[in-house]
């Protein structure tokens, strides 16, 4: 059946031409394209492949080269943050070892575009597979993460193996602020106007049913996208739930598993939350001028959000998170990246208890993952059709365990009606 997309240019609907008639083009990312592109019509979707100048990577070894290191108390390793024994290790690794153009490599072997949505530009994979049942998956990362967490998972989605496996056709978005989308120009870029922007994208994709997958803030922007447009969003596949306790006493009505596991906010590290949503500018100096102190930011995350046994390296391959690292430096995003938590705070998103969501929502449940709510909290507010207790796996589901991940999607979107997500001619 022929959908459109072999084009590079598409027409919006009636509320997509309303929306964005006013819209200007973000200038596009020199450190993201070989060449600057003419201003197209704002409903344009441009081609696009990945490629870093070699004057950043060589700039980017240099101040490796030059890092004033700091001290540590002899004898300690993670208690006061990230262990300068692991940073600089990574640090001579990402310097003198770690080939950044073979995974540019990786990420150009799929097929990439941008267009502009609310005045910004959206970078984003799409992935088609080649089965005409395929299902439109739309998935969503959070922070620290981007595009890389999801590479690994294209292929078996959009071309399983098992024939009576679904497949689907992928589209991986940088979120506004992240990546190849580039640094957001305009406040209150939040999860609900991200939201609305991947909304957008995905009609002017020509997809009227899909479904959806994320985990950080991708399971809020997820859940947002099912509130904004709850006749095309066919399902949720998230692996973080956040939900606030439905009644007073509910907090107090806990067991002692469940406060051990909704604990992470009362915890000391989970502090990088709070400096983050308060000051990101300020923090933003510092991690934009130095390699090693963005390295070692990004180091003390995953040694604390992973499954790991000691080093967060045993849960994640040490290339794929050199790549999450440097598509950050690369696109000058580790600011305003940063900025989501500090504009989901001042435009007071979730301040009230959210409405149920009939959606329907297929729930990953990792061990590690910080800040789970009580299984009771979240059917109140999300429609749970299923539920998977993983026998292991942290926060970041898609490069610890994407077999697992990839088989709880599979089951679910397989409970789903799959008339509802036929394809818009």
């Amino acid at each position: 059946m022929k959908t459109g997309f072999e084009r590079t240019e598409t027409t919006v609907s009636h509320y997509g031409r309303l929306l964005l008639a006013a819209l200007f083009l973000f200038p596009s990312l020199a450190l993201g394209q070989a060449q600057a592109m003419a201003k197209p019509e704002p409903a344009t979707l441009r081609p696009f492949k990945v490629h870093v100048s070699d004057q950043v990577l060589i700039d980017l070894r240099r101040r490796l080269a030059e890092t004033k290191w700091p001290d540590q108390i002899p004898g300690t390793t993670w208690e006061y943050g990230a262990d300068i024994k692991k940073v600089r290790e990574l640090a001579e690794y990402w310097q003198n070892g770690y080939d950044w153009r073979a995974q540019e490599a990786k990420i150009n072997r799929f097929d990439q575009f941008t267009t502009e949505i609310d005045g910004q530009q959206i970078y984003f994979i799409h992935q088609r597979s080649p089965r005409a049942d395929a299902i439109p998956l739309l998935l969503i990362h959070g922070w620290p993460g981007s595009i890389v967490e999801f590479l690994a998972l294209i292929e078996p989605l959009t071309n399983p193996k098992d024939s009576h496996s679904p497949a689907f056709h992928v589209i991986i978005p940088s979120l506004p602020g992240f990546g190849f989308s580039g640094p957001t120009t305009t406040r209150g870029w939040g999860p609900q106007r991200m939201a609305k922007a991947l909304v957008v994208l995905m009609d002017r994709l020509g997809y009227s049913k899909y479904g959806i997958q994320g985990g950080d803030w991708g399971s809020l922007i997820a859940r947002d996208m099912a509130y904004q447009a709850p006749a095309h969003v066919i399902g949720l596949h998230l692996n973080l739930i956040a939900v606030d306790p439905p009644y007073p006493e509910a907090v107090a009505q806990m067991s002692d598993a469940e406060r051990k596991r909704l604990s992470y906010f009362d915890r000391e590290e989970s502090s990088f939350f709070f400096l983050q949503a308060a000051e990101p500018q300020t923090l933003a100096y510092a991690l934009t001028d130095s390699p090693a102190g963005w390295l070692a930011w990004m180091i003390g995350k995953f040694q604390l959000l992973t499954d790991n046994n000691g080093d967060f390296l045993t849960a994640v391959d040490r290339d794929t998170f050199l790549t999450d690292v440097t598509l950050y430096w690369a696109t000058d995003t580790v600011g305003s990246a940063m900025r989501i938590y500090r504009e989901h705070r001042l435009t007071g998103e979730d301040a009230a208890l959210s409405p149920r969501l009939e959606t329907p929502v297929g729930y990953a449940d990792f061990p590690r993952e910080v800040a789970v709510p009580p299984f009771s909290w979240i059917t109140r507010t999300y429609n749970v059709v299923q539920r998977t207790e993983m026998p292991k796996g942290g926060h970041f589901a898609a490069l610890e365990q994407p077999d697992l991940l990839l088989d709880d999607i599979r089951k679910f979107f397989a409970k789903v009606d799959q008339k509802q997500a036929e394809i818009a001619p």
